[in-house]
């Protein structure tokens, strides 16, 4: 923002000089008129002399928190104090604050993020809390020459400001306190006005208990050091060499994205063909996952590889007390690295650092405080419940308090001297283990939006009353009657939020019509409403074991968009014309009103097609649809459709006490493929409609080709097997996999297909034109072009293109900003972000439900190693989805070695462990990890000692169609 004056009330002209230096050295001189004023608000409401000036002024020195060194009081606060410890002014404690023209100028040139939030709490945030005083353009606080020798430029202007508010403010019983935040500053400035004080001084003399949380975010400013500590890590480079390095060419920028197998590695994606650069050890240079990052190639003979080494967080917390790992100087990084001969000998990998952070991705995290051995510490570590996120130095008088709950910390900074960021403790969240602090702390941890609705969301909501009426619409083209269809839904066992229903009827002697009909949701969601705004921004729905966190209301998820069985529901109908053969003749789009005859579970719906008596219409329209879909598919994946695998379980739960009875694999039932086939087809039929109509701003979904290296732990872990991947085509991925069958090994062929699922990219939702035509693709599906139609109950995506579509037909107007690409791009980035943190927070939810479920149990069962690594085995477990690392104790004198070149454990000499053969494990739930407990697997044949600790894949695990 601009600091402007009025143009009357002038009082006095000044002639000011300035002095400046150029790139070059040079010393220029510039002289200015400075016109001076006598009308300028002094901010206080009470004040009676400058109420007419025509500002607001806002600031009612009120105090309802007291401080004991001064009584009716405002805060003067100078820009170093600003500038270093700017989160803290959020803090309702600190209120009546006077930010000069002097202050405001000075943050502005020196700190943008600093400027940027003072920006905000001056006229947004805390504007009732804060004002700016022009005290360069007043007469009474200007001043050319020095009036205090012994004062800097910058201090005399403060003071001149304090002195001339203390007199103004005389009958009102109310003194400035200036804030300062150098000691020397202090000083000098002591000796010509009374009232100066640390900020720390000031916080430490408020009357009120919530203190104590601002000086402990004070703290984790402080225990950065003086400067003179040994620096860990490089200095940034400037933002300027920054944009010109990537201007060049010589600097790229990525995202940071953390290893989940190995905290200290991680790697870039620097580009569209998403080439990516590993990082390693300090070359991290303090980025956090997620943080947008700018790096720079290290020369090739500093290249290296990932170590293939298991190093978890939780592994450490059983060798190292909580005292230990805060030790920086103690700390030894290396202590298990390989030996440098060993990693000489290594294929390296295109390998950079970190020179700078163009965007951080910090949020307020949740977790616990690792316990001190220390009485009396107030330096503690953090430990964040997601394990990429590095442990917080935070500084808490608190900490036996909160050492048995789960608490918010946010974080401040990373100076260079510091092994770990600062931080400062924001909120307790509930007792540690209790299942509603474990939910909250799964929402917080994957960012889900979860509060109530509004009420104005709410007030858009129509009467709970309401019925369908042909005659309501939206746009020109009329609604099409479709009650007169045997129309049916299959959905999984408990699904009320049902988006799709389907129909098929024969026509012809070889012609049948076929339609998928779609819940109409953009019919109550318009665009520009509260409603519309708090669906774009939850994206998506978000399905736990024990709870569902719906994008919309109830009253439209589970009741009028509901295509439930005999009742009257508006839909978004797309019906085919097509062949035995599924030859599609036509296709037709209807905004349409539909009465389902039945909404049915897969397994009902598999029963009816199965059972030979069964020749209602529901039944005969079932089993041309199943007809239909296998063609569909065979086609599907004669063109190079890949099919995947992923581990998943489902629970039977105890809804009264919200706990898991059993856990139970999910089994595959052809209508599942039935239903799959047709929601894919529809969502490639709305894609190329759209795409024609608005090919420039058309709502898609890709899946990009994976690279040809990515495949290789797929490719090796079948060579060892005895078989070859082909990597060169989908097509050619697809057949290689088909043909990995071991009649031996019954597993192989879906652990194969588990790793393949892991070596993908996700899908993301994208607007057509922002990248290349051939890069639409749907690489998983094998086809040119797709999107999301078939779920808009669940998904934002498929509510924009629901209104494309409907614009496309006639049925609605086009609405405002639908057309722009730069908007599209906008919601496609939020949408790709919820969803894959919507899948994150599923799979967290099933591993919290794991846990539950084996509290007391104890149960010895198969699993399959799906990864040999320098130190340890990766077991899946198929009965429960289960993934675990086991950590080996391998040494001479047991004989125990790894072979990771191999994929193999010997003992003695002899192989006894082989990636993707079965071994048989011990399941139990471990509680002494106070972090949170978790499954651990006890390795029982073969019988080698090693440390189970829970591992999370599901960053690459499935690549959601």
């Amino acid at each position: 923002m601009d600091l402007n004056v009025k143009q009357s009330g002038i009082h006095s002209v000044a002639l000011h000089t300035t002095y400046f230096q150029n790139r070059s050295g040079k010393v220029y001189k510039r002289a200015e008129e400075r016109y001076l004023r006598n009308d300028l608000s002094c901010g206080l409401a009470q004040c009676g002399t400058c109420k007419d000036f025509g500002t607001n002024p806002l600031l009612k020195i009120e105090n309802p928190v007291r401080n004991a060194k001064v009584g009716r009081h405002a805060l003067i606060v100078d820009s170093t104090s600003l500038i270093r410890f700017y989160d803290l002014f959020d803090s309702s404690l600190l209120r009546d604050l006077i930010v000069t023209q002097t202050v405001w100028e000075g943050v502005k040139a020196k700190a943008v993020p600093a400027y940027k939030k003072m920006n905000s709490l001056c006229y947004e945030d805390a504007k009732d809390r804060f004002h700016v005083f022009m005290n360069e353009f007043h007469c009474e606080t200007f001043s050319e020459s020095s009036k205090f020798e012994d004062l800097s430029r910058g201090e005399e202007l403060l003071l001149s400001t304090a002195l001339y508010l203390k007199t103004h403010w005389q009958k009102h019983n109310v003194a400035p306190v200036v804030l300062v935040f150098d000691e020397d500053s202090k000083k000098r400035m002591e000796n010509h006005y009374q009232h100066v004080m640390y900020l720390k001084e000031y916080i430490q003399n408020l009357e009120d208990p919530g203190k104590q949380a601002l000086l402990d975010q004070m703290a984790a400013y402080e225990s950065s050091g003086n400067g003179n500590e040994k620096q860990i890590f490089d200095e940034y480079l400037s933002h300027d060499r920054i944009m010109e390095g990537i201007a060049s060419g010589t600097i790229k920028r990525g995202n940071f994205s953390v290893s989940r197998e190995n905290y200290r590695e991680a790697t870039v994606i620097i580009d569209d063909q998403l080439t990516s650069w590993f990082i390693t050890g300090n070359n991290c240079n303090r980025a956090v996952n997620g943080d947008t990052v700018a790096v720079q190639l290290l020369p090739e003979d500093q290249w290296t590889a990932p170590e293939k080494k298991i190093r978890l967080r939780d592994v450490e917390e059983y060798v190292k007390t909580a005292d230990d790992m805060g030790n920086e100087d103690e700390e030894n990084d290396d202590e298990n690295d390989e030996p440098k001969a060993k990693k000489s000998k290594k294929m390296t990998v295109s390998t950079a650092k970190v020179v700078g952070i163009i965007k951080r991705n910090w949020r307020e995290y949740c977790g616990m405080l690792l316990p001190s051995t220390v009485k009396g510490a107030r330096r503690h570590l953090f430990c964040p419940a997601e394990r990429l996120i590095p442990r917080i130095r935070i500084e808490t008088e608190q900490a036996e308090t909160l050492s048995q709950q789960r608490i918010v910390v946010a974080i401040d900074h990373w100076p260079r001297d510091s092994k770990y960021p600062l931080g400062h403790y924001v909120r307790s969240i509930g007792e540690m283990g209790s299942r509603e602090t474990e939910n909250e702390v799964l929402l917080l941890e994957h960012d889900i939006p979860h509060a109530p609705f509004s009420e104005s969301v709410l007030d858009c909501l129509p009467r709970e009353e309401w019925e369908p009426d042909l005659t309501e619409n939206r746009g020109p083209l009329p609604r099409v009657d479709l009650r007169d269809l045997t129309i049916c839904s299959v959905d999984p066992l408990g699904c009320t939020d049902i988006d799709d229903a389907l129909h098929c009827k024969q026509i012809g002697e070889d012609l049948f019509e076929v339609g998928v009909h779609i819940a109409d949701v953009t019919h109550f969601v318009r665009p520009g409403t509260a409603i519309d705004d708090e669906a774009a921004l939850r994206g998506t729905t978000v399905y736990l074991c024990d709870r569902r966190i719906d994008m919309l209301p109830c009253l439209l998820s589970s009741n009028l968009c509901s295509l439930r069985g005999e009742e009257e529901r508006y839909a978004f109908s797309c019906i085919w014309t097509m062949t035995s053969s599924a030859d599609i003749q036509s296709v037709k789009y209807h905004k349409s009103l539909i009465k389902s005859k039945a909404a049915l579970t897969y397994e009902k719906a598999q029963e009816i097609i199965d059972d030979p008596k069964e020749q209602n219409d529901v039944a005969l329209g079932l089993r041309g649809l199943m007809k239909l879909s296998k063609v569909l598919n065979a086609r599907r994946t004669g063109n190079g459709a890949l099919t995947l695998a992923s581990s998943e379980v489902r629970f039977d739960m105890d809804w009264e006490s919200r706990t898991p009875k059993k856990v139970m694999e999910k089994q595959h039932l052809d209508t599942h493929s039935m239903v799959e086939e047709f929601m894919l087809l529809a969502n490639i039929s709305v894609a190329e409609k759209i795409l024609e109509e608005y090919p420039d701003c058309a709502l898609l979904r890709r899946h990009p080709v994976p690279l040809k290296e990515s495949y290789k732990p797929l490719v090796e872990a079948a060579r060892h097997r005895g078989f070859e991947i082909i990597v060169e085509s989908g097509k050619g991925l697809a057949d290689s996999l088909n043909r990995c069958v071991d009649k031996k090994n019954p597993m192989l062929n879906r652990l194969l297909r588990m790793l393949t699922t892991r070596c993908m990219t996700q899908a993301v939702y994208f607007s057509a034109g922002t990248v290349p035509v051939p890069q639409y693709q749907h690489f998983g599906l094998a086809c040119a072009i797709y999107t999301h139609f078939t779920s808009p109950i669940r998904r934002y995506a498929d509510v924009i293109v629901h209104r494309l579509l409907a614009a496309a037909i006639g049925a609605d107007d086009i609405q405002s900003g639908l057309l722009n690409q730069a908007r599209c791009t906008k919601i496609c980035t939020n949408i790709n972000y919820r969803h894959k943190q919507a899948q994150y927070a599923g799979r967290a939810s099933v591993q919290l439900n794991v846990v539950r479920y084996f509290k007391g149990k104890v149960e010895t069962c198969e699993g399959f190693v799906m990864g040999v690594r320098n130190n340890g085995i990766q077991v899946f477990v198929p009965k429960y989805g289960l993934e675990s690392i086991i950590v080996l104790q391998t040494s001479a004198a047991s004989g125990t070695t790894i072979d990771v070149e191999e994929m193999s454990v010997k003992v003695n000499g002899d192989v006894v462990i082989k990636e993707l053969e079965p071994v048989t494990v011990r399941i139990s739930v471990n509680e002494k990890n106070q972090q949170r407990p978790r499954v651990e697997l006890q390795l029982i044949k073969p019988a080698i000692p090693g440390l189970s600790v829970d591992f999370d894949l599901s960053s690459s695990e499935g690549l959601g169609l």
